[in-house]
């Protein structure tokens, strides 16, 4: 029999190393070029190719650690991360109105990277273990109470674009555990609930005049100005049907309303988080949906970010203007170019072929990560995979899209191409865990 550590050198997926590289590559050479008139350009470098050092080491323990230790450990790794997370809130750095760093002498530490991907594998050993039941609604609540914690110590930072991977993950990995699609439905109402409400309240206050012509909106307007009175009446609505429910059934009537029932209470808990959304939005943030509705509301403010981003991917053509020689990221105007706008900074100076290469590059890699699901050995490593892929592809479509203003700036970054450590550092580490999923295919020891 094969070493353990032979067995993995075989069998490593080399397309996936290979893609991976191509875009680490291609992002190294924006940041390069973005950030290089910035004053700080020499501490960018360092802590970018510091934290790529430390995600191959990650990567590469990732890739050599059996996997299934990590569903072994599950429940260790999520009080870890609950831990951590409530620690990053007592002591961590306040960096743009966001505690969400812990500080070490080299470096910034961002826990709610580690924290996504250390749920993911909670996760995935909750849905494995309970997977005979994945038809029941339970099977799904118990998977929000697994994230919900979580989302909830991240929103009290606040970091609101922080919690948006963990929606993707979430569902992606109830959809591949089998959940009813009708249960899914409901999840995704719920979410839609939560997010659209401060979306509408933010209109609204964008135009005045639709309150005055309206009675119901006039009136949904002065719910919002007495959030904890709805609250409270909205909970007495929801307990009264709940007690009537069952004192007709105590007295045998034969009424069939658990779908109204189960309507009623994701109302409530979609309004109730749509409540806290709200309260925890900063005003830059109800900014960018502001700009993403009217873009020529703020054309030098909100919108200018994705305005510039446009310019810059329209004004580099079929090959680009050249690495080091883009006006938008070079002369200023273009911000956030070396993080959140890096995709702009790369349609600007390698052009289409650039930036169709990067779309190639990963849809090329979300293939071999589903691939690696598909041929996994076990459950738990497939579920793994399937969270790793959804989350890829939400940060993939999220910061093209708002790049190229076609959904709000969300603050997302693009991952192996954004500069960030965090991210890239525990992204490498995620796709070790998925490349040891692959290798250990044919593994039964």
């Amino acid at each position: 029999m094969k070493s353990d550590s032979g067995f993995i050198r075989g069998r490593i997926d080399w397309a996936m190393v290979g893609a991976m590289a191509g875009l680490i590559a291609i992002g190294s050479v924006a940041i390069l070029s973005a950030a290089s008139p910035l004053p700080y350009y020499s501490s960018i470098l360092q802590k970018h190719f510091l934290a790529l050092g430390i995600g191959v080491l990650l990567f590469v323990f990732g890739l050599g650690f059996n996997y299934q230790i990590f569903q072994d450990q599950a429940k260790t790794i999520y009080g870890l991360v609950v831990i951590m997370m409530i620690a990053v809130l007592l002591i961590g750095d306040t960096q743009r109105g966001t505690k969400g760093w812990i500080r070490f002498p080299f470096f910034s530490f961002q826990p709610s990277e580690l924290a996504r991907v250390g749920t993911m594998l909670a996760l995935a050993n909750f849905l494995d273990r309970r997977g005979k039941t994945s038809h029941r609604v339970g099977y799904v609540l118990g998977a929000f109470g697994v994230v919900f914690p979580i989302l909830a110590l991240i929103l009290m930072e606040p970091d609101f674009s922080g919690t948006l991977p963990f929606f993707p993950m979430l569902l992606g990995m109830l959809f591949c555990g089998g959940a009813s699609i009708g249960h899914l439905i409901a999840m995704g109402g719920y979410a839609t609930l939560t997010l659209a409400l401060p979306l509408l309240w933010t209109m609204l206050s964008l135009r005045p005049e639709w309150i005055a012509d309206s009675i119901l909106l006039n009136g949904f307007m002065k719910i919002r100005q007495f959030d904890a009175e709805f609250m409270i009446a909205l909970a007495v609505v929801v307990a009264g049907v709940w007690g009537l429910y069952k004192l007709l059934q105590m007295l045998r009537f034969n009424v069939q309303v658990p779908a109204f029932l189960a309507a009623a209470g994701i109302l409530a808990a979609g309004l109730a988080s749509g409540v806290l959304v709200d309260h925890q939005l900063k005003g830059y943030q109800r900014n960018r949906f502001v700009a993403f509705l009217v873009p020529g509301a703020d054309p030098r403010g909100a919108a200018y970010n994705v305005q510039q981003a446009q310019v810059a991917i329209g004004s580099g053509g079929l090959w680009g203007k050249g690495v080091f020689s883009g006006t938008q990221s070079r002369l200023g105007f273009l911000p956030e170019r070396h993080t959140d706008f890096i995709y702009a900074v790369i349609g600007e100076e390698m052009g289409f072929i650039g930036t169709m290469s990067v779309l190639a590059l990963y849809m090329f890699l979300l293939w071999r990560i589903v691939n690696a699901a598909r041929v996994a050995r076990d459950r738990y490593g497939y579920l793994v995979c399937c969270g790793m892929a959804a989350t890829m592809a939400f940060y993939m479509l999220i910061n093209v899209g708002m790049c190229l203003g076609l959904v709000p700036v969300a603050g997302v970054p693009l991952p192996f191409i954004s500069y960030g450590g965090s991210n890239l550092a525990i992204t490498l580490f995620a796709m070790g865990i998925v490349g040891n999923v692959y290798s250990r295919r044919y593994a039964f020891y």
